[in-house]
């Protein structure tokens, strides 16, 4: 069962919410927005649809519907009922109140399987057996979303029940208990290990005398339930639940509220990973969640297959008026506002508006040292200009290649962020930099960013920072006279970055500098490259060339 359309009027948050074009091909819902958007109402209707079409009509004037309500006002579930439309696609598009249940009563009660948020269960355990209910009966279905529920315990009892139950079944006689078990469990301990680096599902224990799930963890075995980490049973409750409940509940909307919660954000993405491959293929996931984790995850299932998976987003909407919400497309925008309410501040950071790829040794690529060209640029464009990231992608021919991928591959998980690069000008002609700029490139003016560290405007400031104004000539003209030795060892004239060593160990030595760098590479990066600010021409000039696609903009 997959929804296709929702409308909810006078109904807790919304005044007259749609959500409408949902295809038929999508397996998980992503909803995300801040704290207060409307997220969890979404499954308080769910949830209050399901109750009503399984003859629960309890309704709270005060919760369920949509304040202001007259004082005194009778609640009528009705009239709270009619306004939840729901749509699905295939055959089960309408379910009538007053035939539904009865012509397929098991199809009913399926329709949807919610977890609240309020999910925690820290300990439990059990001294006796417990026959295993009607699963599509007693469910535990919280009936508020604001209620909690603890599934861990009955999951327990349920599958210790199925074990026996199956000890008797003509079909598996020829098993052991062990086996019957290890069958059950199988699937549980599969998802975990997919989920966990270092937990391990060992087993059920003896149900008759302090029964609970037995964990491997690092070198300790038999690790009680109790003592795993909030984030751990959170996460083994909710793969838990899936596996135990998928077999029965295989024609359901599966909705969790915030996931998330108690778990870091590698677990996040891994369990969203493991919760999308457990639900049953005819059935659709909702995920109401704040973690960038999941939402990461949920990007690379869209990448993989765009028609899985939808993305709703709930920022910037106001629900006193009538609101149409459609999937959208994870791009720039939504991403700035999904780190946005994780992050506040932080969000443009994270995910750059811009991106200069730069010549230097590539990320992941070992060594101690960073990219000279991106750790400089930093330096001097950072604090100005937040909203740019500086990559290393290797060598110029790198930067070329891997670029175009790189520039393809953002574009689906944050697109909107625009890219392009920045060489040396090194020999180029001037035909070269114009074909270049056509690619996205820019050529610096000067041979090499040495050039612009080692420019006289910054030698001056060099000196007069350590109150040696009169020693500047004096490191210019060392400069000048390096430079002009540079064709006897097959150097270009202008080639600053072959003469840094040695004006380096004279700039030293002048102005007795301690604590400056140990080679003429350091020194650029700690001493040279904060002094390059606004207000200088040197500043201005390559500023112009590195940030020339965004000067109209800034």
């Amino acid at each position: 069962m997959r929804l296709s359309s929702i409308q909810i009027k006078d109904f807790k948050r919304f005044k007259d919410l749609t959500i409408t074009d949902l295809p038929p091909s999508v397996k998980l819902v992503l909803l995300t927005g801040p704290n207060g958007s409307g997220k969890t109402s979404i499954f308080e209707a769910f949830n209050f649809w399901i109750s009503c079409i399984n003859q629960n009509y309890e309704v709270d004037r005060e919760y369920h519907l949509r304040p202001p309500q007259p004082s005194g006002m009778q609640a009528d579930w009705s009239k709270a009922w009619k306004s939840i439309v729901l749509t699905f696609h295939g055959d089960a598009t309408t379910f009538d109140i007053n035939t539904s249940i009865k012509a397929n009563p098991n199809q009913t009660r399926k329709a949807f399987y919610i977890r609240s948020a309020y999910r925690h269960e820290p300990d439990f355990t059990t001294n006796g057996l417990k026959g295993a209910e009607d699963i599509l009966l007693n469910s535990n279905r919280a009936s508020r979303m604001i209620l909690g529920e603890a599934r861990v315990s009955e999951n327990y009892q349920r599958m210790v029940a199925e074990s026996l139950l199956a000890l008797y079944d003509p079909e598996q006689k020829q098993k052991t208990a062990g086996e019957i078990t290890e069958q059950i469990m199988g699937e549980v301990r599969a998802a975990m290990n997919a989920v966990f680096d270092d937990l391990a599902l060992d087993g059920q224990g003896n149900p008759m005398s302090g029964g609970t799930f037995r964990f491997t963890k690092g070198n300790a075995s038999e690790f009680h339930y109790k003592n795993l980490s909030g984030g751990e049973k959170a996460a083994f409750d909710l793969l838990l639940d899936f596996v135990v409940k998928k077999h029965a509940f295989n024609d359901t909307v599966y909705c969790i509220d915030e996931p998330e919660l108690h778990m870091h954000t590698r677990l996040q993405a891994r369990l969203l990973d493991q919760l999308f491959k457990l639900v049953p293929e005819n059935c659709q996931l909702w995920i109401s969640t704040h973690s960038i984790g999941m939402a990461r995850m949920a990007s690379e299932l869209y990448a993989k297959n765009p028609a899985e998976v939808a993305f709703l987003d709930f920022h910037d909407y106001d629900f006193d008026n009538p609101v149409m919400i459609k999937p959208i497309q994870p791009n720039r925008r939504y991403w700035k506002n999904m780190f946005a309410t994780a992050l506040d501040d932080l969000a443009d950071l994270i995910v750059p508006a811009n991106i200069i790829l730069c010549e230097g040794k590539r990320l992941g690529d070992g060594g101690r040292k960073p990219s000279f060209d991106v750790t400089v640029y930093r330096c001097i464009f950072g604090d100005d200009y937040p909203e740019i990231e500086f990559l290393p992608l290797g060598g110029t021919s790198q930067v070329m290649s891997d670029g175009a991928v790189f520039t393809n591959l953002l574009a689906s998980v944050a697109n909107g962020s625009r890219v392009w690069s920045v060489f040396d000008k090194d020999d180029r002609a001037p035909h070269e930099i114009e074909n270049l700029a056509k690619q996205r490139v820019q050529v610096l003016g000067r041979r090499d960013l040495e050039s612009y560290l080692w420019d006289e405007e910054i030698i001056k400031t060099l000196c007069e920072k350590h109150a040696k104004p009169e020693i500047a000539q004096e490191i210019i003209a060392e400069k000048q006279r390096l430079l002009a030795d540079n064709p006897t060892h097959g150097k270009p004239l202008d080639d600053v970055k072959a003469v840094s060593g040695p004006l380096f160990n004279f700039t030293k030595k002048k102005l007795n500098l301690t604590g400056c760098g140990n080679d003429a590479e350091a020194f650029g990066v700690a001493t040279l490259a904060p002094l390059l600010v606004r207000g200088q021409a040197i500043y201005e000039e390559l500023a112009t060339t590195i940030l020339n696609p965004l000067l109209p903009k800034l």
